[in-house]
């Protein structure tokens, strides 16, 4: 048998193929699938920490190092000559390393946390049923969760930054931007999340890509809640355990119905 078979076997708990095309209820209710997934599943919960607590880790030392260093160079620099007023721009210059400090941490949590999410991806599909597929390694995971990034950024970023200039130069444009930003964020959450299975599953980037745009409606409906959630900064690393179960199921789920559907 080989592993594209294998990847789809067996098909469904019941034996049957899903007889429709996932659509965005399809994806909307796979998010709360993964929540009720990591919730039921203890072995899962120290897993489910690993993110969180990376981006604590990442955020004290870089915000000690900052602090430690930038605030006695401010003191140093305008104590003498401005008094009090050399007090107040340390707290600033501090709160503000604290700030970028938290940012980076969270900004490097999930690539950081790539093995602990992947593990979470196989335990959900294994509780689905599916094979279990070869182990992979700390620096292929890490690297796997880079590789998706750098697509989200590339593709991502540059749309992004011309809505904003639309909407800074134009600011009634917003009634249009604002939705198509949404529109955009929802489905490069879609795509990061999602790429945990398909990468570990061994499809490569331009099959993953054609995945993604024959299933965008279930996508959209995937990531619509994680967009709104992606706007709030750092609220998005905190469902990543549910986010990449909720993953795994829906692109099983879709896997098993384009195994089974007619050429």
């Amino acid at each position: 048998m080989s592993r594209a078979s294998q990847a789809i076997a067996p098909l469904h708990p019941s034996g049957l193929v899903p007889r429709r095309r996932p659509g965005f209820v399809d994806g909307a209710g796979a998010l709360f699938s993964g929540f009720g997934f990591v919730l039921r599943t203890p072995g899962v919960w120290p897993l489910a920490i690993v993110p969180i607590a990376v981006a604590g880790l990442v955020t004290a030392l870089i915000g000690a190092g900052a602090v430690h260093v930038m605030v006695p160079a401010i003191g140093g620099l305008f104590g003498p000559r401005l008094g009090w007023l050399a007090t107040v721009i340390e707290v600033f210059v501090g709160a503000l390393a604290l700030l970028l400090s938290l940012l980076a941490g969270f900004g490097v949590a999930q690539p950081l946390s790539g093995p602990a999410l992947n593990r979470i991806v196989r335990r959900a599909e294994a509780d689905l049923g599916a094979p279990a597929w070869p182990p992979t390694g700390l620096v292929e995971d890490v690297g796997r969760a880079l590789q998706s990034i750098a697509v989200s950024y590339t593709v991502g970023l540059p749309l992004l930054a011309v809505l904003a200039l639309v909407t800074f130069f134009f600011p009634p444009a917003a009634v249009v931007t604002f939705p198509i930003k949404l529109l955009v964020l929802a489905l490069l959450v879609a795509w990061d999340l999602c790429d945990y299975p398909l990468s570990i599953h061994g499809v490569p980037i331009a099959a993953r890509i054609a995945f993604m745009s024959r299933n965008a409606s279930a996508m959209l409906g995937f990531g619509a809640g994680l967009g709104l959630l992606s706007l709030i900064p750092c609220a998005l690393v905190l469902v990543l355990p549910a986010g990449v179960a909720g993953a795994a199921r829906l692109t099983r789920r879709i896997e098993r119905f384009e195994a089974g559907a007619p050429e």
